[in-house]
């Protein structure tokens, strides 16, 4: 049976590259989506790009703590068997994902393939494939998953909780970890769902002392 899918996509000051996501989430050819949009209250254009948009079916704009305060909000007001969050500047890879994904929902967490591009480069990119790992305890002590490309069955975060919002960046990769060590079920799928530029807030600080410090939060917590 198809599942509804809910598309949650955070924005700040997002003018110059939301449409690309709004453009991906209206062009796609299944009708059994929903799309949700949060705000940070942005102080450029971002709104008035949105306003455009008639297919979003939540639109929030006020300020917030932060992404995963912004992420949880979008999950509170969802109503899909499945959230997949795809922020500001990300985008679907093509027309057709969300109908070829959306027969495939069963297991808790479905991941499919992810393209990322240099924004200093755009023609240099890569497709990640996890299907190529096996995600167990060793695995998540060490990479990250990728949310953009993840369905994640909305009853887990009943189960589990929501996205911790005393993280900054890595809030989501705690998420992952808390569910999937204990009995989350997996799922691959083989094709690319989106597309994620390196210029987000993960990336940005890959290797500050804040990141080094949420990662050590989660081993400790978890492992």
């Amino acid at each position: 049976m198809k599942k509804k899918i809910s598309i949650i996509t955070v924005a700040l000051n997002a003018e110059k590259v939301i449409d690309r996501t709004a453009q991906s989430i209206l062009n796609q050819t299944s009708k059994n989506i929903e799309w949700i949009v949060i705000d940070g209250a942005s102080s450029d254009g971002t709104l008035d790009v949105l306003m455009q948009y008639k297919n979003i079916d939540h639109l929030v704009s006020e300020p917030d703590s932060g992404i995963y305060d912004a992420m949880n909000k979008g999950i509170k007001l969802s109503s899909g068997e499945y959230c997949l969050f795809l922020n500001a500047g990300d985008y679907l890879n093509d027309p057709h994902v969300c109908e070829k994904v959306e027969s495939l929902l069963e297991s808790d967490i479905v991941i499919g393939q992810m393209n990322v591009i240099s924004p200093s480069n755009e023609s240099k990119n890569c497709i990640k494939n996890y299907a190529d790992h096996t995600i167990d305890k060793d695995y998540l002590f060490n990479n990250f998953l990728p949310h953009q490309a993840t369905f994640i069955k909305t009853t887990l975060f009943e189960k589990f909780g929501l996205y911790d919002k005393g993280f900054v960046i890595v809030g989501d990769q705690d998420f992952f970890v808390r569910v999937l060590l204990n009995g989350a079920t997996v799922r691959f799928i083989p094709f690319c769902v989106s597309t994620y530029f390196l210029d987000g807030l993960s990336t940005q600080m890959k290797h500050s002392s804040l990141m080094r410090k949420e990662i050590s939060k989660i081993r400790k917590r978890n492992f």
